[in-house]
């Protein structure tokens, strides 16, 4: 049997979601929500913290408590993931062609440092996780928006630091990408995997999302194609986070070699159960 404040947590959704209560709409004092139900006001503070920490309200100091605008009814900036470039050099997509690199808190712009490597970044790059590799860490974001900017951690092999010591520092006009392809003398290739999971304080913060705003992930693998039988070599593991209460990833959607048009006609019924 659920227990009461989340009885009125369901409640309380149940009428955001249906519209009773719009977004920016101020919800009832706790105490005439507690009167209502015959409750105390810690029971329905809890009820209030539990859709907080879903996303569905917000404090706002003295004011009290709001519904908060929520993904399902607010349109999404759709970033298509596409590699472009200007005069600046490259940059992901049409949405962001504006956007900068934010200061951090300490004034840098790009933060560069050795760091322990995450497992899952580790895995990518075939290292042992926690081995210290060089991470370039920025914040990018719109600068007439101060909400639109995503974290953006480059991690780099210690092979290509080796050979692009640029990469340790400041990178110049076009940077890193045109480091390591001047050096190369052949173009870059990327692969993207996106994903989702809430955000550690830290990264909350730096994002200014408010409670119970999931992160979106993208996790770019930068490659460099091989040459006569050689494999290709991974350069970069990039870990791009940003607000999935803002943001969706756009992109387009090829056809495999299977479904080359034309096509030949379907010889089963998807929508019967094959037989036994």
């Amino acid at each position: 049997m659920a227990a009461q404040y989340e009885q009125i947590a369901r409640d309380l959704r149940e009428r955001i979601m249906s519209g009773e209560y719009q977004p920016d709409a101020a919800l009832p004092l706790m105490r005439d929500v507690a009167a209502e139900y015959g409750v105390s006001d810690i029971t329905v503070r809890k009820a209030y913290g539990l859709l907080k920490r879903e996303g569905l309200l917000e404090s706002r100091g003295r004011s009290g408590v709001f519904v908060r605008p929520h993904p399902d009814r607010v349109r999404l900036l759709v970033r298509h993931r596409q590699v472009e470039r200007d005069e600046l050099g490259y940059y992901s997509g049409p949405e962001v062609q504006h956007w900068r690199a934010l200061p951090h808190p300490d004034g840098e712009r790009t933060r560069v440092t050795n760091a322990p490597v995450p497992a899952d970044v580790a895995e990518i790059l075939g290292v042992q996780a926690g081995e210290e590799l060089t991470v370039r860490k920025r914040i990018i974001g719109d600068p007439d928006h101060e909400g639109h900017r995503q974290l953006a951690d480059s991690w780099i092999p210690s092979w290509v630091t080796e050979d692009v010591p640029a990469l340790t520092g400041e990178t110049g006009a076009g940077g890193m990408y045109d480091r390591v392809e001047e050096w190369a003398k052949r173009p870059l290739e990327w692969r993207e995997e996106v994903s989702a999971r809430m955000p550690s304080p830290e990264e909350a913060s730096a994002l200014l999302m408010p409670d119970g705003t999931p992160l979106l992930r993208v996790v770019r693998v930068t490659l460099l194609p091989g040459r006569r039988q050689q494999p290709d070599r991974i350069v970069e593991v990039q870990d791009i986070r940003m607000s999935a209460e803002l943001f969706a990833v756009g992109y387009p959607l090829p056809r495999g070699a299977s479904a080359k048009w034309p096509v030949r006609p379907a010889t089963s019924n998807y929508y019967k159960a094959p037989p036994e």
